[in-house]
């Protein structure tokens, strides 16, 4: 599976094209659009845990903080137009 947003130049879709582990919750991450040549580099961290890992690492601390239940149809598109209308 590929990383894909919306190019800041052109709109068009992005693909991450290759990525590097910075730690054991960050990566760096290259995206590329294919319609207008645009390159970038891009952080991707893991913030916190909705849920208690069943396996955790003795080297890893992420705080839990658990989140109400999500109802309906929620996606990365969705929850943008949700906060939009706030």
């Amino acid at each position: 599976m590929t990383m894909r947003i919306d190019c800041p130049c052109c709109g068009g879709d992005i693909d991450a094209r290759h990525t590097e582990s910075m730690s054991h919750t960050m990566r760096r991450m290259y995206f590329v659009c294919d319609d207008c040549g645009y390159r970038t580099p891009a952080g991707f961290e893991i913030l916190f845990s909705l849920s208690a890992s069943a396996k955790p690492r003795a080297d890893v601390v992420l705080e839990v903080r658990p989140s109400p239940m999500l109802r309906g149809g929620v996606n990365a598109r969705t929850t943008v137009a949700l906060a939009r209308t706030v």
